[in-house]
C-alpha cells in the first residue's frame, strides 16, 4: 500500500465521522480521499465513485468541479450548530471561545464560496425534506418506530 491510499484511507474514515459528527464537515474529506484513490487505487477510487451516499458529490466535483446547493446548506447548518453547541457546551469563555467560532465561521465561508451545480426545479427542497424525514425518523432496535408502524 502506497502513501496516496494510505491518505486516502484515512480521509474516507475522517468523512464518515464528519457524516456523523454536525461539527466535521464531509464533503472536502470525501473529495480529498476520491483525489488521493485517483492516484493510487482504481478500485477504491471507483468504490467512492458509486458509493451511494457519497458517489454523486465525487462525480459532481470531478465532471463539474461544485457542490450542489443542498449539500451546501446542509454542510453550514450542521457545521454552524454543531460548532456553535460545541463552543458554548465545551470551550472555556473569552479568547478560546472566539478563536473556535472563528474557524467554523471561515470552514462555513469556504462552503458558501465553492462554486454551486445547476440542478434541476425543487432539488433542494426534496433533499432537504428527505434529511428532515430522516433525521427525525426515530426507529427502534427492530425497525419500527415509536408508533410501532412499520417504517419507510
Amino acid at each position: 500500500m502506497n502513501l496516496w491510499s494510505l491518505l486516502g484511507m484515512m480521509f474516507v474514515l475522517l468523512a464518515f465521522i464528519g457524516a456523523l459528527l454536525p461539527v466535521m464537515p464531509t464533503v472536502p474529506f470525501v473529495l480529498v480521499a476520491a483525489a488521493c484513490f485517483a492516484k493510487s487505487s482504481p478500485k477504491m477510487h471507483a468504490w467512492l465513485q458509486q458509493h451511494p451516499k457519497f458517489g454523486h458529490i465525487v462525480c459532481d466535483w470531478e465532471e463539474k468541479r461544485c457542490i450542489s446547493r443542498g449539500m451546501k446548506i446542509w454542510g453550514i447548518s450542521m457545521m454552524t450548530l454543531g460548532g456553535g453547541i460545541s463552543v458554548w457546551l465545551v470551550v472555556p469563555r473569552g479568547w478560546p471561545s472566539w478563536t473556535v467560532l472563528g474557524c467554523f465561521f471561515a470552514a462555513d465561508m469556504v462552503v458558501l464560496l465553492w462554486k454551486e451545480c445547476p440542478s434541476e426545479p425543487g432539488a433542494t427542497r426534496r433533499l432537504m425534506a428527505e434529511r428532515l424525514r430522516k433525521l427525525f425518523s426515530f426507529r427502534g432496535r427492530n425497525g419500527k418506530n415509536s408508533t410501532g408502524k412499520e417504517c419507510e
